[in-house]
């Protein structure tokens, strides 16, 4: 892998873990609707959080299957298996 290339995997890399971490955010808001019995609240901040943790999880994957090797790929895969 060029340099320039393992460059653009950590740019995705810091960016999936960025919206792996806006995913639990926003998964603690669906909690909180939940709890007020909201449930109009609740299913479209899961709706939001479920597709932001898909993206993360895409990123994650791909960067896996490319073989990326990187310390912060613990914190991402921790990050998207809760």
């Amino acid at each position: 892998m060029t340099k320039h290339e393992t460059l653009r995997c950590e740019d995705l890399l810091y960016e999936a873990i960025r919206i792996a971490e806006q995913s639990r955010e926003e998964f603690e808001i669906v909690k909180q609707c939940f709890k007020n019995d909201d449930m109009y609240g609740c299913e479209r901040n899961q709706r939001i959080s479920d597709r932001h943790w898909g993206y993360a999880e895409g990123i994650f994957k791909s960067l896996n299957e490319l073989g990326f090797e990187h310390r912060e790929m613990k914190r991402l895969q921790d990050l998207i298996r809760w």
